[in-house]
């Protein structure tokens, strides 16, 4: 058995593993590797020393991996009697530069996988041949560079999409998301390098790949705002792509650029839509959605103009959609939304959820219900103003209040906004205000002018009293501060 453990070397940290190969004690100081390329190590060594003591060949595996090493480490095994001299696996050990493997595997997966999976893929292996050379060996990248790969995507590497006033494109950093899924098509491709042979273990394994909503981007688009946007298209080719995506909450461009006028319904008032997104799921690959009057305007319109089998002909995975849409959101005024078409899905599927069952909705959009929520279903202003209106009541007549002296309990409960001070409390000070302006109330008529013990708390002659004083007293009445008083 071997056992690992922290050493200082020269200044520097490392990692030690202390062995016993034929009754000999030794030890492999390492300097440059991780915490899980240690336990590699570890495992191969211990597999090595087995190896030497029984006097039989090394596994595959290990075979592989003494293959990847650089010369210098696989000169400490030699050293301490763990290889033999000159020992390299019986595999091809020609360098394997990283662009060259990143290529390669693109292209033989090209023929089976969609268009925005291969730009997708593209990408990121544009990026990891900018990070770490093309011709960096792919055998040479551990954990530690998988790690400042990220960093370096999430504070270094940016997209040049705005442009300032002077024509300078400005960096805007990368989204979480967009880092996540670059990480994730990172560790697709080093897992098929570690199925090829050419490595021993995946070094973006561990590190987060899951792609979360991004809530802050999510939008929710009024229909009186789409209404507007709607009127600035430049064609009924346009309005039709629009209305299929707000209403109909179809996918642009992958589930229009399919449609057919086959696929129509027109009596039935239905028409079929071909998801490439979900075929690879049973029974997904096609669904039904209604044919809503204002789908039904827009594609009779364009039905007229129609020269081709498809709705849209010309529209594929590479369609530019976007630019164009963006056009007609600033001619028609309006504040561009985040997400341009996703959005108007969104839009679309939140309002089918409010009318229908949660899983009628969810079918006719052609996504799970759990998928619904994180991705598509918002909460907006009019539901909270439909929980207003819906909320039944429950005080009844004891106590309640009714539309007609909702009013006046306001005005009882929140006083004008020249006097913040709660109501009950105005009245107290009031009430103060008067005592010390009239003696006590009443309570003491020798000394109170004005009063008449005999009568109740009455004003004698109305005209001795300024009008404030008058106003007070009067409160006093209603609020019930004094007794029933009359006013001569």
């Amino acid at each position: 058995m071997a056992s690992l453990g922290r050493v200082t070397d020269n200044g520097r940290n490392c990692w030690r593993i202390r062995f016993t190969v034929q009754k000999s004690r030794k030890s492999i100081t390492l300097s440059g590797i991780d915490d899980a390329d240690s336990q590699i190590w570890l495992k191969h060594v211990e597999h090595l020393i087995e190896c030497v003591n029984n006097n039989k060949a090394p596994s595959k595996a290990t075979t592989k991996w003494t293959g990847t090493l650089s010369a210098e480490q696989l000169d400490k095994l030699f050293e301490k009697g763990l290889v033999s001299e000159g020992s390299r696996p019986a595999v091809d050990t020609k360098p394997t530069g990283l662009n060259d493997y990143l290529t390669g595997y693109i292209q033989s997966r090209k023929p089976e996988i969609k268009i925005r999976t291969y730009i997708g893929l593209t990408t990121v292996a544009e990026r990891l041949t900018e990070f770490f050379t093309p011709g960096r060996n792919i055998c040479d990248i551990q954990a530690t560079d998988a790690r400042r790969f990220r960093v370096w995507l999430e504070f270094e590497n940016k997209r040049n999409k705005p442009i300032d006033e002077a024509g300078n494109p400005l960096k805007v950093k990368l989204s979480e998301g967009t880092i996540r899924r670059c990480i994730g098509r990172a560790s697709q491709f080093f897992k098929q390098a570690v199925e090829d042979g050419l490595i021993d273990r995946n070094p973006f394994t561990g590190q987060t790949t899951t792609v979360k909503c991004n809530k802050d981007r999510q939008r929710y688009i009024e229909l009186e705002t789409f209404s507007k946007v709607l009127e600035h298209a430049p064609n009924s080719r346009w309005r039709a792509l629009m209305v299929l995506a707000r209403l109909g909450a179809l996918r642009v461009p992958s589930e229009v650029k399919g449609l057919r006028w086959t696929d129509i319904a027109w009596e039935a008032k239905r028409f079929t839509v071909h998801s490439p997104k979900t075929e690879h799921h049973e029974g997904k690959g096609t669904r039904i959605v209604p044919l809503f009057p204002d789908i039904e305007v827009e594609l009779l319109k364009l039905f007229v103009e129609a020269k081709s089998e498809f709705v849209f002909p010309g529209i594929d995975g590479n369609s530019n959609l976007r630019t164009t849409l963006e056009k007609i959101i600033k001619r028609a005024g309006v504040q561009q939304w985040p997400k341009l078409w996703q959005n108007l899905r969104a839009s679309g599927a939140t309002d089918l959820a409010r009318t229908m069952p949660s899983h009628v909705a969810a079918e006719i959009c052609g996504h799970t219900e759990q998928v619904a929520k994180e991705h598509y279903w918002q909460v907006t202003d009019s539901d909270f103003d439909l929980a207003l209106k819906s909320m039944p009541r429950v005080c009844g007549h004891n106590g309640g209040h009714n539309e007609g002296n909702l009013g006046q309990l306001k005005a009882e409960v929140m006083p004008g906004e020249e006097s913040p001070i709660p109501q009950k409390t105005q009245r107290k000070a009031d009430k103060r205000q008067v005592a010390a302006t009239t003696g006590n109330c009443g309570q003491d008529g020798e000394n109170t002018p004005g009063w008449d013990r005999t009568s109740g708390l009455s004003f004698r002659k109305a005209s001795l009293y300024p009008t404030e004083l008058r106003g007070q007293f009067d409160r006093f009445y209603h609020a019930g501060y004094v007794g029933q008083t009359t006013l001569r």
